[in-house]
């Protein structure tokens, strides 16, 4: 014969307490009551019903806490509770779902809503598995007063812990539009809470993988980049380029092939906003079993509190580079090239440094477009832009002109290094087989080269010169590098 289901009333009313009781008796459910909050908590330890129906309004402990207490047990958190009041606010309701009831009824004479509930509840929960299998083990501790009013304040201080590390969050979203800012401030948040050799941020966005790296400790840059090889296999990052170099936090460690070191323990949390995962969170140790549970649950809450940072993080990044990229190239705009083009012209100026550019226009384009159509024009664009990145260096600047013009800002180079550089495009262009529906196009450059030694006195001249030159290159038969006055 199947056993009846024990509901646990708890209220501080006797007549309320007495009325359910009698309407659930009726249902066929067993009925034990408690007379407030801590006599409560005392009975769902003790006799573990299968649902617990209480009042919110109750001396000592309110159902609020009591829930809240409840829910973050092991022994009593798979118990469904129903908090049953006159409250009806939107706030009561509100402060009731996060206490981590599983219903909020407000009472009426009416049970027909409190009846259906229970029957939905106790279905869902015998539905789980392993939901009738109870923890039968007789605890002296959970029943005593003392230890409830100890398990209060162990919750409080995890509340406290939980909305401190949200504080913390909310303060280092003030740092999203500087990302150094903002991974230094977050590598100093962890380290003063956890140990670890060291952290790895990965984070997924329209533009691809990227990964930041905190070094607490020197490592070889062969075990850190087995570890994050390891990583990405773990976490299916398939799109992962190889060489793609990792971003180092400001004040990071470096790696040290002296070291001889190894990685013994990791811990790998996602980043989730809502059920999308925009990236990983990882731990490395060199001590073995460096993350125990209370390190973990720490990670998880910093992953859970920080994710959307990230994403604003990340948001704000896009939003910049989209400001500042032209859309098909994806190499700087025109806007943008002339503010850093002013900013390094002031400064080769004042400190007599050499400043170079090259200004270049595909030869023949409209004929690209008037024959084979716009769509394999912005390839042909695409393609040469791709040269150009490849074909200069990291403190160089690259940007979209005009139509079918390039222009690169080369800072403290010579003139004979700049057109050394203008030949390369020029030569890695002719030579490509750009992409077409039969046969593979040939497309060549005309360039033009200038540059100064500090004594310029206005910006635009210099491009004046790279534009001059630009012309006569397409003049003398295209194809070709050509110098501008040299006015040093």
């Amino acid at each position: 014969m199947q056993s009846k289901k024990r509901i646990l009333l708890i209220d501080d009313s006797q007549t309320q307490l007495l009325m359910l009781q009698i309407s659930l008796e009726k249902m066929g459910f067993e009925v034990l009551n408690a007379a407030d909050g801590l006599e409560g908590v005392s009975r769902a330890f003790a006799d573990q019903p299968d649902l617990i129906i209480s009042d919110i309004m109750m001396p000592e402990l309110n159902g609020y806490q009591l829930c809240r207490l409840l829910k973050n047990d092991k022994k009593t958190a798979h118990i469904p509770i129903i908090l049953l009041t006159s409250l009806d606010q939107p706030q009561d309701r509100f402060w009731g779902i996060r206490a981590g009831a599983d219903q909020y009824i407000v009472k009426n004479s009416d049970l027909s809503d409190l009846k259906k509930t229970i029957t939905l509840l106790l279905k869902k929960t015998i539905s789980k598995p392993g939901a009738d299998i109870k923890d039968k083990t007789p605890s002296k501790k959970s029943t005593d007063w003392q230890s409830i009013r100890s398990n209060v304040n162990h919750l409080l201080d995890k509340l406290l812990f939980e909305s401190t590390l949200s504080g913390e969050a909310r303060q280092l979203a003030n740092f999203i539009h500087v990302q150094d800012d903002l991974l230094s401030a977050f590598s100093a948040l962890v380290s003063s809470l956890i140990e670890y050799s060291c952290l790895c941020l990965c984070l997924s966005d329209s533009r691809g993988q990227k990964y930041y790296v905190d070094l607490k400790q020197p490592l070889s840059k062969k075990i850190l980049d087995k570890s994050i090889k390891n990583l990405f296999m773990r976490i299916g990052a398939s799109d992962k380029k190889e060489g793609t170099e990792p971003v180092f936090f400001s004040g990071s460690e470096k790696t040290d092939e002296r070291v001889t070191e190894k990685i013994c323990s990791e811990l790998i949390v996602p980043l989730d906003i809502h059920n999308d995962c925009i990236g990983h969170l990882a731990f490395f140790s060199t001590k073995q079993e460096a993350f125990q549970q209370k390190s973990e649950d720490i990670i998880r809450l910093l992953a859970q509190d920080f994710s959307m940072v990230f994403q604003l993080m990340l948001l704000y990044a896009e939003t910049k580079e989209l400001a500042i990229t032209d859309g098909l190239t994806k190499l700087y705009n025109k806007r943008y090239f002339l503010e850093i083009f002013e900013k390094e012209f002031e400064r080769a100026k004042r400190f007599k440094l050499d400043l170079c550019i090259i200004l270049m226009d595909i030869d023949h384009f409209k004929s690209v477009n008037d024959t084979y159509g716009h769509l394999q024009g912005d390839s042909v664009l695409k393609e040469v832009a791709a040269i150009v990145r490849k074909s200069i260096r990291k403190i160089d600047f690259p940007a979209r002109y005009g139509g079918e013009e390039f222009i690169i800002i080369a800072p403290n180079t010579k003139l004979d290094e700049m057109i050394e550089m203008a030949e390369r495009i020029r030569k890695r262009t002719e030579s490509h087989a750009f992409q077409s529906g039969k046969t593979p196009l040939k497309i060549t450059l005309s360039l033009g080269v200038a540059g100064f030694h500090g004594e310029l006195g206005d910006p635009f001249a210099l491009i004046k010169m790279a534009d001059d030159a630009l012309y006569l290159a397409k003049d003398s038969g295209r194809n070709q590098v050509c110098i501008g006055n040299d006015l040093e």
